[in-house]
This record gives structure tokens, sequence and C-alpha cells, in this order.
């Protein structure tokens, strides 16, 4: 009993060390572990049986490829080009989603930090999305067109 032990010890042992082939050092053990004069036992076999413990490649894993980077805010120049003060909405869906309402004075430039997927929206009095710009990592200015119903950006 005590040599089946051994081997299930040195079994374990080989899981643990596959990079260094303990398998081969193993089944060298093994055979020097027997008692004198008995035949090397396969586990669960019974003597005289060999059996091949197979090792694992030795190969290295590769690197973990890195996350990508987290998006960085964009600050962005937002314009207004028409005669008029224009409504506006930061976010995905005015009136029906969550976002922030507010205005912009005729013929004036403000400056807004965005994340790179965000909206911009001009709505009417009813807060009906008219026009919307969709913020990029490029994006630097949107401008509300003279018509005050557009949205152009770069």
């Amino acid at each position: 009993m005590s040599a089946r032990l051994a081997s299930v010890r040195m079994l374990a042992l080989a899981a643990l060390l596959p990079s260094l082939g303990a398998c081969s050092l193993l089944s060298s053990m093994t055979t020097s572990a027997a008692p004198a004069g008995s035949e090397p036992a396969a586990p669960g076999g019974t003597p005289g049986q060999e059996t091949e413990l197979a090792s694992a490649p030795a190969t290295a894993e590769p690197a973990a490829e890195s996350a990508p980077a987290p998006p960085k805010p964009v600050s962005v120049t937002l314009r207004n080009t028409c005669s008029e003060t224009v409504k506006v909405f930061f976010g995905d869906k005015p009136k029906f989603g969550s976002g922030t309402y507010s205005s912009l004075s005729s013929n004036s430039s403000t400056s807004h930090s965005f994340m790179p997927g965000d909206m911009f929206w001009i709505v009417d009095d009813s807060q009906n999305g008219v026009s919307s710009f969709t913020v990029a990592d490029g994006t630097r200015k949107i401008e509300v067109q003279s018509g005050c119903a557009s949205l152009s950006g770069g």
C-alpha cells in the first residue's frame, strides 16, 4: 500500500512541475522507490504492467495581452453661428433618456468635455431632438449651423 501512496504523491508532484520535466524525473524515482525485487506497478494496474507518464509540453504561456486603454475625455468647442439662442441636450435620448439640457447663445462659443461616443443634440421647445452629433476621439469642434437646425463637427 505504501508503494501506491508513493505513486500518488509522485503523480501529484508531476502535475505541479510540468515545465521542469518532472514526469521523466518521477519515472526514474518511482522505479528506484519501489522495494527491492518488485516490479513497478502502474497506478491502478498490476505489477509488471508498465505505463508511460505523459509530460505536458514545456512551452511558456504567451504573455497576457494588455487590455485596451480606457477612453479619454475629449475637450470640444461648441460654437453657435445661428442668430438665435438654441436649446441643446447632452446625452443619448432627449426627452426619454438621462442627460442635461442647456442652451447656446447666438454667435457664441464655449468648451465642453465629452467621452468618445457621447451625443450632443439641438432640441426644440418640447425637448424633441432636432439634430444630433456623436463625439469621436478626434472631435474638436461642434458647430450649430446658421439655420439653427443642424450640426457640423470635426
